[in-house]
C-alpha cells in the first residue's frame, strides 16, 4: 500500500507533457503543470480546435466564431462555442475605447467584456506610469505594449462589491494593485481582445472566470502559503510565472485589485513580502490584461 501511494505521489509531481522531468516549482513555491516552457508549448499545440460544425475537422477560427468558414458558420449558426473550463460561462464580447479612454456602447449584460485601450488614451498613460513605478528588477525594465480593460457582468461585479462592503463593515480596508501571471497558452494580444478556449491557459481561465478557476479549471494555486490565489505587488516578481506561447511576441499578465481587511487572518488573506495571497475569488478582481516585452 505504501509503495503504491509513493508511486502515485511521484506521478503527481511529474510533468504532464513529457512525464520524465518533475514539474517546475517557481521561487514562490508554486508548482506548475509542466517542467518548463518547451513542454507547456508542446502540450498547447495538441489542444483541439476543430470547426464547431459536426463532422468537420478543419481548424476553427475566431473570425468565424469557432467555425472554419463563413459557409459552416451559416450552417451551424445555432451551435454555441464550448467554454474553456467549468469556470468561464459567458461568451466574450469586444468593444474599444475612443481616444479619450471612454468606452463605446456597453456590452450585453451577461458577458465578460474586454476593451482595448489605445496608447493615446489617458487611462493607458496612467497605467504605464503605475507599471513603471512598480516594476523593480535588476534584469532590466519591461515595455507595456497593449492593455485590455476587463469588465464583468452584474452577477460577478455585484458579488465583488458585496465582498468589499462586508470587509468595510468590519473596519478599515486596503485595496492593493497586484499582478498575477501564469502560463498563457494562446497568442493573446495578436488577434484582438479575445479569450482562448484552451483549458490549460491560465490567463484566459482567470479572466473568464474572475478567479473562480485558474489553469485547467482548478479553483486555486498551491504555494508556500497553502491553497489560494497568488499575486505580486511588483510586476517583475510576477513575471517569473509568465509563460507565453512561441507564436506570440508578448508576455502577458493580469493587473488586479486585491481587497484586504484591516487585520489580516491567514485563513482569508496573507501578505508575505511582495506576495499577496487571498482565499476567495471575490477578494481579487482582474482589472487589466497587460501585454508587454522585456527590455534589457
Amino acid at each position: 500500500m505504501t509503495t503504491a501511494l509513493s508511486a502515485m505521489q511521484r506521478d503527481a509531481n511529474m510533468c504532464e507533457a513529457c512525464g520524465v522531468k518533475t514539474k517546475y516549482v517557481d521561487p514562490s513555491g508554486m508548482q506548475h503543470s509542466y517542467c518548463g516552457r518547451s513542454c507547456a508549448g508542446t502540450r498547447a499545440g495538441k489542444a483541439t480546435s476543430e470547426c464547431l460544425l459536426k463532422g468537420c475537422s478543419n481548424p476553427r477560427t475566431a473570425a468565424f466564431n469557432g467555425f472554419c468558414s463563413d459557409d459552416h458558420l451559416k450552417k451551424g449558426g445555432r451551435v454555441s462555442p464550448l467554454p474553456a473550463s467549468s469556470g468561464p460561462k459567458t461568451q466574450l464580447q469586444i468593444h474599444y475605447h475612443d481616444g479619450t479612454g471612454r468606452t463605446k456602447p456597453n456590452a450585453p449584460s451577461d458577458t465578460v467584456h474586454l476593451s482595448e485601450i489605445p496608447s493615446s488614451a489617458t487611462v493607458f498613460r496612467e497605467f504605464v506610469r503605475e507599471w513603471n513605478s512598480k516594476w523593480r528588477s535588476q534584469e532590466g525594465s519591461a515595455l507595456v505594449e497593449k492593455v485590455y480593460e476587463i469588465s464583468y457582468p452584474a452577477r460577478i461585479s455585484d458579488a465583488q462589491d458585496k465582498y468589499l462592503h462586508d470587509i468595510e463593515a468590519t473596519g478599515q480596508t486596503r485595496i492593493l494593485r497586484t499582478f498575477h501571471a501564469s502560463q498563457c497558452i494562446c497568442d493573446m494580444g495578436t488577434k484582438g481582445p479575445t479569450l482562448c478556449e484552451w483549458n490549460s491557459c491560465g490567463i484566459c481561465n482567470v479572466v473568464g472566470s474572475a478567479f473562480k478557476g485558474v489553469a485547467f479549471g482548478i479553483p486555486y494555486n498551491t504555494g508556500r502559503q497553502g491553497k489560494g490565489l497568488y499575486s505580486s505587488r511588483n510586476p517583475a516578481s510576477a513575471d517569473w510565472l509568465a509563460t507565453s506561447c512561441l507564436s506570440s511576441p508578448y508576455r502577458v499578465m493580469i493587473a488586479c485589485d486585491v481587497v484586504l481587511p484591516q487585520h489580516l487572518d491567514k485563513n482569508t488573506s496573507v501578505v508575505a513580502g511582495d506576495r499577496v495571497v487571498v482565499r476567495v475569488s471575490e477578494a481579487i478582481v482582474p482589472r487589466f490584461v497587460v501585454m508587454y516585452t522585456k527590455q534589457t
